[in-house]
């Protein structure tokens, strides 16, 4: 049975080495970061499921075009906060910053997780965009 420190850091590491992965543009790595089925939820679309991987690679190369098509080049992790919910789940929070080629910001965002760990790896169960310019936080 693992503690909460083991879980936080196992999570803190997978997602380091998820966003070193997605600038790497390492497709394989992408695919094998998420549990079939997998739901992706907006304010724009609701809730996507990716049933299969054919359905996560297909998002995957969307969202690639689209960011690339603006200049992207690489993401970088502002901060990153996780919350152990039992030894294979967990809540993970991550302000990111992406950045232009020419070095200059593209674009700041929030996504939230929550992720399970499967066969002893951590993989992503949902994926939840905070849209600017709401924070994602409890206001009373």
């Amino acid at each position: 049975m693992a503690d909460a420190d083991t879980v936080v850091q196992e999570v803190k590491m997978f997602y380091q080495a998820f966003i070193d992965g997605f600038n790497r543009e390492d497709t394989d790595m992408y695919l094998r970061s998420f549990c079939y089925p997998n739901g992706m939820l907006s304010s724009e679309r609701g809730m996507t499921v990716n049933a299969k991987e054919s359905d996560q690679q297909r998002f995957y190369q969307e969202v690639m075009a689209f960011i690339q098509g603006r200049g992207w080049e690489r993401t970088g992790i502002d901060r990153l906060q996780v919350w152990p919910l039992a030894d294979t789940m967990a809540m993970l929070v991550s302000d990111i910053t992406r950045y232009k080629k020419d070095g200059s910001v593209l674009e700041r965002g929030r996504c939230c997780y929550t992720l399970r760990k499967d066969g002893g790896t951590w993989k992503i169960l949902t994926l939840t965009e905070v849209k600017p310019p709401f924070p994602g936080s409890v206001r009373q």
